[in-house]
């Protein structure tokens, strides 16, 4: 990881009421807020986009009650052109307001929320099924809510006798991989507690952009840093702090909050909160498709 943090840019592609996609880019300003985790709940985003022109602005509506029209959004963003998808999900809401002499088209986005509260699972499966085949029939099955299968660990044993599960299909996962279930970017992972997704360890630093000194709770560490687009949730960095050197060892990423403004007209931060966990770990590849 490079400290090459000029030029913020970001592509967001939104599916608009006739069903066509709008692409909007700078020199449209931009607000965003983004948090993202490994829990079994729904990451959430919110944009704020000014002056679209008229027919962008009406083609940007989604009414809360409207809960069954999925409408995807993406948001591609970093630096120059090197882009990372930040967000890929399905909007909630989406409205656009006058403010002063400004036209606001506000959306407000969730991943993996149709599936969190809407997907059903009636399944038997016989004795010696393994837990970790349990698991991938069940990530497999959310598919059809819009979310496809993307890392499952090692969860060994096996049901020693036939068994049934009824029920959200999220909670269910959340108990039989003891809370490591979770959607990033419309894709479903089991993680163990020493597991991960692999890639490239991100350094942090102050030459890459840390802010600050970390945080040390029990066992989580959290800490600021300038906007960093390339982090993902499972993936693992090495914290360097030259003012807490207790802290300096490898870290899964377990959490991820971006907020900020980009925009070729008015000035404004961008920072990432990101929450981590210490050990060593097993890298786990992506299901096949």
């Amino acid at each position: 990881m490079d400290n090459k943090k000029f030029g913020r840019n970001y592509i967001l592609t939104v599916e608009s009421v006739d069903g066509s996609s709008i692409t909007i880019q700078p020199p449209f300003t931009l607000e965003f807020d983004i948090t993202r985790n490994t829990l079994s709940s729904a990451n959430v985003a919110s944009f704020r986009i000014y002056n679209l022109n008229e027919n962008s602005r009406n083609q940007i509506r989604k009414d809360q009650n409207d809960s069954l029209n999925l409408k995807k959004i993406s948001f591609l963003c970093g630096y120059g052109k090197q882009l990372s998808v930040v967000l890929s999900g399905n909007i909630d809401i989406a409205w656009s307001e006058r403010q002063g002499s400004n036209f606001i088209t506000n959306i407000e986005a969730y991943d993996g929320g149709f599936a969190f509260a809407n997907a059903i699972v009636n399944q038997q499966f016989s004795a010696q099924t393994t837990n970790k085949a349990i698991i991938k029939n069940l990530v497999k099955n959310l598919e059809k809510y819009g979310v496809q299968p993307g890392a499952i660990g090692e969860y060994a044993g096996a049901i020693s006798r036939g068994n049934s599960y009824n029920g959200n299909t999220a909670d269910i996962l959340a108990e039989l991989t003891n809370g490591g279930f979770f959607i990033d970017n419309s894709k479903a992972y089991a993680l163990g507690d020493n597991e991960s997704l692999g890639g490239e360890v991100q350094v942090i630093n102050s030459k890459t952009g840390l802010l600050g000194t970390p945080v040390k709770e029990q066992t989580y560490v959290n800490f600021n840093m300038l906007f960093e687009p390339r982090l993902f949730l499972g993936g693992i960095i090495r914290i360097e702090s030259e003012t807490l050197k207790a802290v300096n060892t490898d870290y899964i990423v377990k959490s991820l909050h971006h907020r900020g403004t980009i925009s070729e007209a008015v000035g404004g931060p961008a920072v990432t909160t990101v929450g981590c966990l210490p050990g060593q770990f097993k890298i786990v590849p992506p299901e096949r498709s």
